[in-house]
């Protein structure tokens, strides 16, 4: 044969398999094209020289490998239903002489031209593109523009890598079905379709189960460090139990509506109904495919939007005033009441000297212990490393001691107690009753009070883990208590805080120097070793870090949600696609005993809604199931506005529920004109 045969073959396949293999050779060219880009940003020396910039910088690299993971799956599966869709063709083929080996070179050839596409394409747009992905990226993180355009060799050698890798395990998959596929099967592949299958009510009850303790573990979590290594577990069941629900589900719906009489024998549900029952196994698992590519989009933009729009109330959280200052040491010492004292005469002083006045002071000094609670006790005598197995992170719990004039203090409250009572305010589920156990201390309380009055919510880690606030009359007496318990490294479990935050009305640069000299007299001067840690932070200066973290974020969660929708995209549409040209012979048997085009239509429309309307509610309810998880997971960025994320999420089922009608709409017309 001719040196051109081979390619010329592979171009004329390709050329009339056009409606397959566009939409194919432009996702791989968006694909690559977004591969450009982070990788561009992220590892290239665009952000170089901007503080805080490297957090973002990490997200994207990060991304980057997602997103090559994630193309190299879904590409092999939309490859594999295109393939398919030629099987006749290469049937064909066989039929007038062609072996395997041939066979295997038109497949090589079509994946080169594909490849060589795809690669050039996408890098091209990928450089059209990447300067105003920069700006963007750089609004969102509030880096200033900068119109000097970058073309990096490295992210094209790298994408050209990557990419190769994954076009050539595409060939030797594509090559591997034919070779191993015999003539005749090639020939009748669009007539086999599938035995139907008996309603199997034990699988789908099984995959049911999985998919409801994915639920139960996210519905159960209560504390922020517990959502961190149950979420992947809840994502893996409820994904899991998606695929085996819906595969189930879908041959259990066609035999219901079978039975349902009048239902199943109307003209408009007849044929739609056997069509679906055709194809059951496929029908639940391009259904639950579509599920979690929404499903991802949705939480994917949901959380990051949301931590987004609220970055400035999560900054006033971490920092309560411009300045903030901060002390710790392990073990007790009566004398931390009045080296807290000594600081903050200190640190006036300086604030005066500058020219300024600290103003709404927020000053807190307390010991906390950790343990785990049980049974209305905080045990803190054991060792985690026996509990890695069976410890409950829901039951990590901190207790911070703090005396009752510094309590009426920073709420405003003229509370009085009696000898050994004390106030308890819970932020977890801590349950007890009139007296609780601190290791071997037992206290009488008094009453319980809000971890939100007033500047209280100052104390401790945020919510990260549950705890106790423990309101004594007697600091020092309830401290010294706890003194001698060590851990299993025989260092102190006691550890002293303090924090002392306030206002300066200077603007953002002025306070940043401000700070930055008060921080060298901290070191200098006031630090003299008996603190395990002071520092002094203003809030101005941990702007730019959070502005950057959650627009990086953010930047990420977008671009990674148009690939899971362009990919949802393809999806439906080589499902409507294959489907179509399943179908178009029977369309036309029932075409010839007086079935009607808008009979056709109608059918069509019927088919459409009963399968397509299951992913979008489906997809609702896993967000709406793993909501509580994921506030739990934003909780670690200092995010605790549940109404917003409610609204973001709100607005994200909107658009994306307004995206999926249109493709609907769109797919359908295309299934409609290959059937008619």
């Amino acid at each position: 044969m001719k040196a051109g045969f081979y390619p010329k073959m592979a171009v004329s396949g390709m050329r009339k398999n056009g409606r397959l293999y566009v939409p194919y050779i432009a996702t791989c060219i968006l694909m690559v094209s977004v591969f450009y880009i982070m990788h561009l940003l992220g590892f290239s020396n665009i952000l170089e020289g901007f503080a805080g910039a490297g957090t973002a910088r990490d997200m994207l690299r990060l991304g980057t490998v997602v997103m090559a993971v994630f193309g190299t799956i879904f590409l092999f599966y939309t490859q594999s239903t295109l393939i398919k869709g030629r099987f006749k063709e290469f049937g064909l083929y066989s039929v007038l002489g062609m072996n395997r080996r041939n066979l295997g070179k038109i497949i090589f050839f079509e994946t080169l031209i594909t490849w060589f596409t795809a690669v050039t394409g996408g890098i091209a747009i990928g450089i059209g593109l990447s300067k105003l992905a920069e700006l963007g990226f750089r609004k969102m993180i509030g880096i200033g523009s900068s119109y000097k355009f970058i073309i990096s060799w490295q992210s094209i050698l790298t994408t050209v890598i990557v990419y190769s890798f994954i076009f050539f395990l595409i060939f030797l998959n594509a090559a591997r079905k034919v070779r191993f596929s015999r003539a005749i099967n090639l020939i009748h592949s669009d007539k086999t379709g599938e035995k139907p299958p008996k309603a199997n009510w034990f699988i789908g009850i099984t995959g049911l189960l999985i998919m409801l303790s994915g639920y139960v573990i996210a519905l159960k979590i209560e504390q922020p460090l517990s959502a961190l290594i149950w979420f992947f577990v809840a994502v893996i069941l409820i994904i899991i139990g998606t695929y085996i629900t819906l595969i189930a589900g879908s041959v259990l719906l066609c035999r219901i509506l079978q039975k349902n009489k009048k239902y199943y024998y109307k003209t408009n549900h007849f044929v739609s109904v056997s069509s679906m029952a055709y194809r059951m196994k496929r029908n639940g698992a391009g259904l639950a495919s579509i599920c979690i590519l929404l499903t991802m989009v949705l939480v994917i933009m949901s959380s990051t939007s949301s931590l987004y729009l609220n970055r400035e109330e999560v900054l006033h959280n971490h920092y309560p005033r411009q300045i903030n200052c901060s002390a710790n040491n392990y073990g007790f010492s009566e004398e931390y009441e009045k080296t807290a004292s000594k600081l903050e005469d200190e640190i006036i002083k300086k604030t005066n000297e500058f020219g300024t006045e600290a103003k709404d002071i927020i000053s807190i000094s307390y010991c906390d212990i950790s343990g785990y609670f049980e049974n209305g006790k905080l045990n803190v005598d054991i060792n985690p490393l026996e509990m890695t197995t069976t410890i409950d992170y829901d039951n990590v719990a901190v207790a911070y001691f703090i005396s009752l004039e510094d309590y009426n203090g920073l709420t405003g409250k003229e509370e009085v107690l009696s000898n050994g009572e004390v106030l308890v305010a819970v932020n977890g589920n801590l349950p007890f009753e009139n007296s609780i156990s601190i290791g071997s201390e037992t206290f009488k309380v008094a009453k319980k009070i809000s971890s939100n009055e007033g500047n209280l919510k100052n104390i401790g880690m945020n919510g990260l883990v549950s705890s106790l606030i423990i309101v004594t009359d007697d600091f020092n007496g309830v401290a010294s208590r706890f003194k001698d318990i060590s851990d299993y490294r025989g260092e102190p479990m006691l550890v002293w805080e303090w924090k002392f935050a306030f206002d300066t009305g200077l603007d953002e640069s002025q306070e940043q120097e401000f700070n930055n000299r008060l921080r060298s007299y901290i070191r200098d001067e006031l630090y003299t070793g008996d603190f395990y840690l002071v520092r002094s932070e203003c809030r101005s200066e941990q702007r730019d870090d959070f502005v950057k973290t959650f627009g990086g974020l953010f930047f990420l969660g977008i671009l990674l949600s148009v690939i899971f929708l362009v990919s949802c995209v393809l999806i439906i549409y080589y499902k409507q696609i294959s489907e179509g040209f399943e179908d178009q012979s029977r369309f036309g048997i029932m075409q010839k005993v007086g079935m009607t085009k808008e009979d056709i239509r109608n059918s069509i429309n019927s088919q459409m809604l009963t399968v397509f309307i299951i992913p979008i509610i489906l997809a609702c309810i896993h967000l709406a199931t793993v909501l509580p998880i994921v506030h739990k997971l934003l909780m670690l960025f200092g995010h605790n506005n549940v109404p917003l994320l409610l609204i973001s999420a709100g607005i994200c089922v909107l658009v994306c529920g307004i995206f999926y009608a249109a493709i609907y709409k769109v797919t359908s017309n295309a299934y409609y004109k290959i059937v008619a």
